[in-house]
């Protein structure tokens, strides 16, 4: 029977790998489009790119874009895993904001990778040791873990998403039946 350490490196590379093919061949089109008013979404600013991101969600939160939900996975990836798995040096505020679908798309796949080499090597009594947050507790590496393949999967579903509501946007403008 497969230990949970061996289930969740399967579940991070089967979500990975769907990532992927998700962002494949994303335009910057797609990338920055904006279904209804309000979302939050990645701007060039006087001083580069930035990302909406106030410190007070509203409730209910806005809907984002594929660039606003691609960097934040990235983000996310890079993040947690620098504070649970490497030196805890970055934050948030050190990280590039992408202003291209081919860029972000990179930094996704590029922020994969030191969350898959830190499964790679923990086994079932790794996931509960305590690794350090960018919160300033601790958590089990096992939470750290299952947090990034949650928010991959869940905001991997959005962007999936999206991209096919921009494909059949023309549809939005169709006569209801």
């Amino acid at each position: 029977m497969a230990g949970g350490a061996e289930i969740l490196r399967a579940q991070w590379a089967q979500s990975c790998e769907r990532l992927e093919r998700i962002v494949a061949g994303l335009t910057d089109d797609e990338f920055f489009w904006e279904p209804c008013d309000g979302c939050w979404s990645v701007r060039h600013g006087p001083d580069g790119w930035l990302m909406d991101y106030p410190d007070e969600v509203p409730d209910p939160p806005p809907v984002t874009t594929i660039a606003w939900r691609l960097l934040h996975i990235a983000h996310g990836n890079w993040i947690y895993a620098e504070h649970a798995f490497g030196p805890g040096e970055l934050n948030f505020p050190d990280l590039e904001i992408h202003g291209t679908a081919s860029s972000a798309a990179a930094d996704l796949l590029a922020s994969q990778r030191p969350v898959t080499a830190a499964l790679r090597y923990l086994d079932d009594a790794g996931l509960d040791r305590e690794v350090p947050t960018q919160f300033g507790g601790t958590w089990p590496a096992g939470e750290v873990l299952r947090t990034l393949l949650d928010e991959q999967v869940h905001h991997g579903a959005e962007i999936s998403l999206l991209r096919d509501l921009y494909r059949n946007r023309s549809a939005f403008s169709r006569p209801a039946r």
